[in-house]
């Protein structure tokens, strides 16, 4: 439980702050996002939330959206480096992938990593904590490939990996996808600087598992339903 508090101490004194109070900067959700239960926000209960990745905004605005949900982030392990909030996300019980850089055009993990990281997860899950994930693995428009891989599907989103989705079938935990559209304006690709600008969340009620065939199956679907939400948002503004 301590890393539970580490973490949602941690959302709640830097994440929702940078979201909620920087000047210029609103965060707001739809009114039929869905809301966290006793049984998820008191830890009886766990989800994998899923979201869209366009900015580093991203952690921020999710984190704050979801609150009070304590969720456990899985992040490129050179976050963990970073001081004071890097370390806060370690002793919040984040999750750290390892890129390795001479593998995949960089887009390759260290050997043995993945398994190492999934059983983290798995024994957060098993403990009541939920966990965040962007399963397009790095921001849109950061990596021309895979962003042209994105503008030729329908969902307009990177490819899924399934390993995490494969994860939540064998441990029976339903997915909440998250859409995000304005992240990318307040914070874009590139950019040090945030601006102001408006955020607004999507966030859809859980989907169980046990209605998809296999792991690929499963991701290939949240991928299409969280690109029809963000494009929804688009269309909204």
């Amino acid at each position: 439980r301590l890393q539970f508090w580490n973490g949602y101490l941690f959302r709640l004194c830097a994440a929702a702050p940078v979201a909620r109070f920087v000047p210029g900067i609103s965060i707001k959700k739809t009114v039929n996002s869905w809301q966290p239960t006793e049984e998820y926000v008191n830890g009886k209960k766990a989800v994998m939330i899923i979201a869209n990745h366009r900015s580093f905004m991203d952690p921020f605005a999710l984190g704050s959206a979801m609150l009070p949900l304590e969720t456990k982030y899985v992040a490129k392990s050179e976050l963990f480096k970073v001081p004071f909030g890097g370390w806060a996300m370690k002793r919040g019980g984040d999750l750290a992938v390892r890129f390795d850089k001479n593998k995949n055009q960089g887009w390759g993990t260290v050997k043995g990593s993945t398994g190492q990281l999934l059983l983290q997860a798995a024994e957060h899950l098993q403990n009541g904590n939920s966990i965040a994930i962007f399963p397009e693995g790095t921001r849109m428009g950061f990596d021309a490939t895979r962003a042209a891989e994105a503008a030729a599907h329908e969902s307009k989103l990177m490819p899924f990996k399934p390993p995490f989705f494969d994860l939540a079938k064998k441990l029976n935990i339903s997915v909440v996808c998250v859409a995000m559209r304005g992240t990318d304006d307040v914070w874009p690709v590139g950019s040090n600087m945030q601006r102001p600008a408006s955020v607004l969340i999507d966030i859809a009620e859980p989907i169980s598992p046990t209605q998809f065939n296999s792991d690929v199956e499963f991701a290939d679907a949240m991928r299409i339903k969280l690109g029809k939400m963000y494009q929804d948002l688009c269309s909204a503004s």
